[in-house]
């Protein structure tokens, strides 16, 4: 009597049993996927570029023995349009749409706000498909480029009644053999691929079409306008507040223009009297910590030594430069007030907003000036 095993090098009657049973399982539980299938990348016009690879003319080199291949001129999902760069921005996509069905666990998208800006998290996720039924339908298996639309997370609840609803779409990153896949037999049943939202970009023109047709999908999911909009109007409160193209410097504390014209005083001095170093090169025996302006630089520009470098401080734009904007000793920075710390005396420092308080914005100019403040004490 032959031992018992499950595992057979070939797929027995077992494994096409198991399959058909996990086949009706996707069928009966999973989500319907519409399918957008890559079929390679678009072919490009004649040209002698070798980093981009002419398929029309079948013009394909062997890297090893050197000879034409491809000279059907085929193109499909394995051609690179650019082997420089290993991408494929221009993608064909077939104009047929194939229906699978998925299964994946649902997951609530929150806002992620622990870093800078603001990120939407858990909008990469998984789905699982029938290996032999995904084959049966497409000709292969799902690879990265193919295009994922979910039928059942269509908004058809949007705020514009006259407004289609919106499609979800995402994009096949990677895919592979699902662990929970593998039947007793030791053969995978299941295709597990990786899908992250689709963007506005170059790579989905096949799929997405013009954005400003409106009769394309491009036009209801793209932000593009939104995104001009935007831009176009900071560039007309720019041009508005600053029309003649000068700095915008009244809004800093202390700021006075140091001459009529534009002419910039070179003043290396600060309130205490005291003139920090200056010249036109570095000094050989400067201290940690010491202050040196370079009269060289237009404008003069101050440097402190940190170690073994000269690290760039600020730059000498007016006359008070040093004194009551930048160099750490303005009486507004620090006070003549001493702290005690671990029996150590330092001194004590003044919050900023101590010395600068914000304007309101319900407040114009001649409000906050009979409130008796002055232009220096708000920030413009």
């Amino acid at each position: 009597m032959p031992r018992l095993t499950l595992y057979k090098p070939t797929k027995t009657n077992d494994f096409h049993f198991m399959d058909r049973q996990i086949r009706e399982q996707f069928w009966i539980g999973g989500t319907g996927v519409n399918v957008h299938k890559y079929v390679g990348p678009a072919a490009q016009p004649n040209q002698n570029d070798p980093s981009q690879p002419n398929y029309i003319d079948g013009r394909e080199v062997d890297p090893l023995s050197g000879d034409f291949i491809n000279v059907d001129s085929l193109i499909n999902e394995t051609k690179i349009q650019d082997l420089l760069f290993l991408e494929n921005r221009d993608r064909k996509y077939d104009p047929d749409i194939y229906d699978l069905r998925g299964i994946y666990n649902v997951q609530d998208n929150d806002f992620d706000l622990t870093q800078f800006g603001m990120f939407l998290a858990n909008d990469q996720f998984y789905m699982t498909f029938h290996t032999n039924d995904m084959v049966e339908l497409l000709g292969r298996k799902l690879l990265p480029g193919d295009v994922l639309e979910l039928p059942h997370l269509r908004d058809d609840l949007l705020l514009d009644a006259n407004k289609a609803p919106i499609s979800k779409y995402y994009v096949v990153a990677d895919g592979n053999r699902g662990a929970e896949g593998f039947s007793q037999t030791w053969y995978s049943h299941i295709w597990r691929v990786k899908l992250n939202p689709l963007t506005d970009s170059q790579e989905f023109n096949d799929i997405l079409g013009n954005a400003s047709d409106s009769a394309t999908v491009n036009y209801d999911i793209s932000t593009y306008k939104s995104e001009f909009n935007v831009s176009d109007a900071i560039v007309a409160s720019a041009a508005q507040d600053d029309p003649d193209g000068t700095s915008l410097l009244d809004h800093l504390y202390g700021f006075e223009h140091a001459t009529a014209g534009g002419v910039v005083i070179q003043d290396n001095t600060y309130n205490h009297g005291e003139t920090i170093a200056s010249g036109s090169a570095f000094p050989a025996d400067a201290n940690e910590g010491e202050y040196f302006i370079r009269t060289d630089f237009s404008p003069n520009r101050m440097f402190v030594r940190r170690g073994s470098k000269w690290n760039r401080s600020y730059d000498n734009v007016t006359d008070k430069t040093w004194v009551d904007r930048t160099y750490n000793a303005s009486d507004y920075i620090t006070e003549d007030a001493k702290s005690m710390v671990n029996d150590e005396e330092f001194n004590r420092k003044q919050a900023i907003s101590d010395v600068i308080m914000p304007r309101p914005d319900n407040k114009v100019n001649s409000e906050y000036v009979e409130d008796g403040y002055t232009d220096d004490d708000y920030v413009l």
